[in-house]
């Protein structure tokens, strides 16, 4: 596994629209790391899922999510990918870095968002990892529509989890 600097790297992410997991894709192929998507098992579709997905991701639940393939233990790096609920990260990333706090080496963020800055997300990632992290990108709707911005926004993230 080349990753960086000689390192192994796993891309976590929970996608619910796509936009998480395009991001996560990307820096996964970028780093040649490993990749696992989180499955929720609460059922998220629809109209009132909606409102219970915002509501669980404001009142910080947790939720069951289907058994993981990789453990964090084996790896250097750790990059999560999430997006914003209700200005909040997802239950399915809560619940993730709730389980493995205590497995992870370092930890870096993806953020996606309709418009909530990534800042505002960062520090509940950092109290449930009990790290800070090696580097984190934000990137809201608009960035993703604009391919040029998002190219240049990836590759800053990408760069700075090289060093």
């Amino acid at each position: 596994m080349l990753a960086v600097k000689g390192k192994k790297v796993l891309v976590v992410y929970y996608s619910k629209a796509g936009n998480t997991e395009r991001v996560a894709k990307d820096v996964a192929s970028a780093l040649h790391a490993d990749i696992e998507k989180l499955i929720d098992k609460k059922n998220r579709n629809g109209l009132w899922a909606f409102f219970g997905a915002g509501r669980d991701a404001m009142k910080k639940n947790r939720t069951g999510l289907e058994p993981l393939q990789k453990d964090p233990a084996n790896y250097d790096l750790v990059v999560l990918g999430t997006p914003v609920w209700a200005g909040n990260i997802t239950p399915a990333i809560r619940t993730y870095l709730d389980m493995n706090r205590d497995k992870l080496k370092n930890t870096a963020y993806i953020i996606t968002s309709g418009s909530t800055p990534a800042e505002k997300v960062i520090p509940s990632c950092e109290e449930l990892a009990g790290k800070k992290p090696m580097a984190y990108a934000g990137f809201t709707a608009e960035e993703l529509k604009d391919e040029k911005l998002y190219r240049e926004k990836l590759a800053g993230f990408i760069e700075k989890l090289k060093k």
